[in-house]
C-alpha cells in the first residue's frame, strides 16, 4: 500500500520512464532489450513493475568488457565485451562462439607490422624477375634459424639487404672453415637454398652447407674454387672445422656459376645432397641411410652454412634464398 504522495511519485516516475523506454525502445531495439513489463501512457504505474523495466533496462544498457572493449550482444538481452585491442589486433569471428581478438598471421612471403591504429602487410619477396617462383623472402639469421656460430674468430655475420651474409678474413694455408647453424627441422624436410660467395682467390675459397652434429663433425657440400682455378662441387667429411677428412662425391672443375642452388634433404632414413642452377631442376650428387651416414642416425641433428676463407683474399658468402617443405 503506497500513500498519495508516493502515487503520485511513482506516476510522474512511471511517465517519466514511459519516455525513456519509448525513446529507447529503437535504441534499445538495437542491443535487443527485453523489458518484463509493457507499460502505455496514463496507465496507472506499478512501483514494482516500474522498477523491474528500469533495472532490466540498466542491466541491458551496461557496457560489456573494460575500457575501450567493442560490444556484442552475448544473448539474453545482455551486452558482452572484447578487448581492449593491443596494437594491431582485429575483432575476428568465430562460428557459434563469440567474436575473438587476435592478430594477422603472416604467409610465405609476407611480412605484418602491427602499430598503434594501423597494420601495414608488405611482400619480403622479389615481385617479378627470372626466379620469383622458387625464391623465398629475404633470408635472416632469425628466419634461417642460423643462429649459433661455430669456428667463428674474427668473422662477423649481418643481415644484408639481399640475405645472410657471413664476412671471414683471409686465413692463409690454414683449413678453417667458419659457419652459422641451427637445429634441424624434425623430418622429413627439404631445404633449399641459394648461395653466393665473392672472393678473389688463388686457393679453395668457397661456400658450403650440410649437416652438424653439434659436437665436432660435419658432413657438408661445397662450392669452391680449385686451387684459384675453375669451381667444382663435392661433398665431404669433417672432423671439425679445421680438420678434412675424406670426400663422398667430388665433380669435375666445371667452373659452375653462382649463385647456385643447393638441396639438402632428410626423409627420415635417409640423408641426401643436390644442386642446381635453376631453383626448381635438381641434380642429386650424393645420398646416404642416416644409420650408416657420417654423423651417425642422431647425428643429422643442425643445419649449417660455412664458408671457406683461404688463401689472401677476404670471402662473403651469402644465403639468397631459403626454403623449406
Amino acid at each position: 500500500m503506497v500513500g498519495v504522495g508516493a502515487v503520485g511519485f511513482v506516476r510522474g516516475l512511471g511517465s517519466v520512464l514511459c519516455v525513456v523506454v519509448a525513446l529507447a525502445a529503437t535504441t534499445a531495439a538495437r542491443a535487443q532489450c527485453v523489458l518484463p513489463y509493457a507499460l502505455t501512457n496514463g496507465q496507472p504505474a506499478d512501483a514494482a513493475q516500474v522498477m523491474a523495466n528500469y533495472n532490466a533496462l540498466l542491466a541491458c544498457l551496461t557496457p560489456g568488457g573494460s575500457t575501450n572493449a567493442i560490444q556484442y550482444n552475448a544473448g539474453s538481452g545482455n551486452l558482452g565485451g572484447v578487448g581492449p585491442l593491443a596494437d594491431g589486433q582485429l575483432v575476428i569471428g568465430s562460428t557459434g562462439n563469440a567474436p575473438q581478438a587476435q592478430t594477422l598471421t603472416a604467409g610465405s612471403g609476407i611480412s605484418i607490422t602491427n602499430a598503434p591504429g594501423s597494420v601495414t602487410i608488405a611482400t619480403t619477396g622479389p615481385a617479378t624477375g627470372l626466379y620469383r617462383q622458387v625464391m623465398s623472402g629475404t633470408p635472416t639469421s632469425a628466419s634461417t634459424g642460423l643462429t649459433n656460430w661455430l669456428n667463428q674468430g674474427t668473422s662477423i655475420v649481418s643481415d644484408s639487404p639481399l640475405g645472410l651474409t657471413i664476412d671471414a678474413p683471409p686465413v692463409g694455408t690454414t683449413l678453417s672453415l667458419v659457419g652459422r647453424y641451427g637445429a634441424a627441422p624434425t623430418p622429413p624436410y627439404t631445404i633449399k637454398a641459394l648461395l653466393g660467395v665473392t672472393r678473389n682467390t688463388n686457393s679453395y675459397n668457397g661456400v658450403y652447407f650440410g649437416w652438424y652434429d653439434g659436437t665436432a663433425k660435419l658432413h657438408i657440400m661445397q662450392y669452391q674454387s680449385v686451387n684459384g682455378g675453375a669451381s667444382a662441387i663435392g661433398v665431404g667429411r669433417w672432423s671439425s672445422a679445421t680438420s678434412y677428412v675424406t670426400g663422398d662425391f667430388q665433380s669435375a672443375n666445371n667452373a659452375f656459376s653462382q649463385p647456385i642452388w643447393f638441396q639438402i634433404q632428410d626423409d627420415g632414413t635417409n640423408v641426401s645432397f643436390a644442386f642446381s642452377q635453376d631453383g626448381a631442376n635438381f641434380l642429386p650428387v650424393y645420398s646416404v641411410a642416416k644409420a650408416s651416414g657420417y654423423l651417425g642416425a642422431t647425428g643429422y641433428s643442425n643445419l649449417i652454412f660455412l664458408v671457406d676463407p683461404r688463401g689472401t683474399s677476404r670471402t662473403f658468402g651469402t644465403v639468397l634464398s631459403w626454403t623449406q617443405n
